[in-house]
């Protein structure tokens, strides 16, 4: 929970059980530990994207709170640009947006 409102910057709106619910813009980022911990692991992949004004001033502000990438920002459709990090158990995170 501390990296996605610490790091982050996510504002958490509510939590209950071992839930923990974040405001997304209009969505609705759920976690839960107990879930992540009781479910096994599968062949299927899940990546959370962020959608951003601005890809170069978000990744400058989060590494500047100490965030680590797995590669700098970078053009991946015409006018678009994304970059990649990890959360803390390694699920893929990434930012998309203009410029």
């Amino acid at each position: 929970m501390g990296f996605y409102r610490d790091r982050l910057g996510l504002p958490l709106t509510a939590r209950f059980e071992d839930f923990a619910f974040f405001d997304c813009g209009g969505v609705t980022l759920a976690l839960s530990g107990d879930l992540a911990r009781g479910t096994p692991q599968s062949g299927t992949a899940v990546e959370v994207v962020f959608g951003v004004r601005s890809v170069r001033a978000a990744y400058d502000e989060l590494r500047v709170a100490g965030l680590e990438f797995v590669n700098a920002p970078r053009p991946v459709t015409d006018g678009a640009w994304a970059v990649n990090f990890n959360d803390p158990d390694g699920h893929l995170l990434s930012l998309y947006g203009n410029e």
